[in-house]
């Protein structure tokens, strides 16, 4: 991995970041669509994760009440210490974040945008749970990642990315359970938010770039019909591949949902 990003980082610009020629474009529009869904940061100790050279910091400076941006490159580092570091509010480290250690519930808000897809399954469990236990009970984690295959349009020789599923994303993310405080009580991270990024759609034809806003929350086994989240439900019993099957025998091939046509299209071609 780091191989892969020093062959990337020579110049710290944001096309070698981006892997695409186009990056000053795609950024234009594509940073007020981000920060247009993220909850409201006033006051908030932000985390942001894989920061690069620091396309977002700037902007999360403004909005937070402190942010510490890391990445594992110096050269983004020290591009981003360059641009932002003006600001009083800002910390700047240069680490691996599987290896990065914070303390328990001491985070509002993660950021992070294209650093999960560099993970192993294995190391993105792990780093989950970790994300879960700096983060405070309401606290919330943002991540965009490329699914299904690549979108930049720079050669690459070596290519380290993890390109996952959305639907793995889903369950990766919202089936692990920690205990983050004394006396056992656990917690889970729950799906608020979800959706395609329209730039990529709109400027590449592009659909598989994805992002998802998470809460972190208190799990209660037994309040969702024995399953310990409503997502956990819907995942395991009321769309599992038994039940889909039985609508398909009930009302058709392709039917999944009980809500009509009208909700079984609007699921089968998003």
């Amino acid at each position: 991995m780091r191989e892969f990003w020093k062959e990337h980082s020579k110049d710290a610009t944001v096309e070698e970041m981006m892997l695409d020629s186009r990056a000053k474009e795609l950024t234009q529009h594509e940073l007020p669509e981000i920060l247009s869904l993220l909850p409201c940061l006033t006051g908030s100790r932000v985390l942001e994760l894989g920061a690069g050279i620091g396309r977002y910091t700037g902007s999360l400076l403004t909005l937070a009440g402190h942010v510490t941006a890391v990445d594992f490159m110096e050269s983004f580092v020290e591009r981003n210490r360059q641009d932002n570091g003006h600001h009083s509010n800002a910390t700047f480290l240069q680490a691996d974040v599987t290896k990065l250690d914070m303390p328990k519930n001491s985070i509002d808000f993660i950021f992070s945008n294209w650093l999960l897809m560099y993970l192993t399954d294995e190391e993105l469990k792990s780093f989950a749970e970790k994300m879960m236990g700096w983060l405070r009970p309401g606290g919330f984690l943002f991540f965009r990642e490329s699914c299904n295959h690549r979108s930049g349009d720079f050669k690459r020789g070596l290519n380290p990315t993890c390109y996952r599923t959305e639907a793995q994303y889903n369950h990766l993310m919202t089936s692990m359970e920690v205990d983050v405080q004394e006396g056992g009580q656990m917690f889970g991270f729950d799906i608020v938010l979800k959706k395609k990024v329209q730039t990529y759609v709109q400027m590449k034809n592009n659909q598989n770039q994805i992002c998802w806003l998470l809460e972190k929350v208190p799990r209660s086994p037994g309040t969702q019909n024995g399953f310990n989240s409503f997502q956990q439900f819907l995942d395991n019993q009321q769309y599992s591949n038994r039940s889909i099957l039985r609508y398909e025998k009930m009302f058709g091939a392709g039917y999944v949902s009980t809500g009509g046509p009208s909700t079984t299209k609007e699921f089968v071609t998003c």
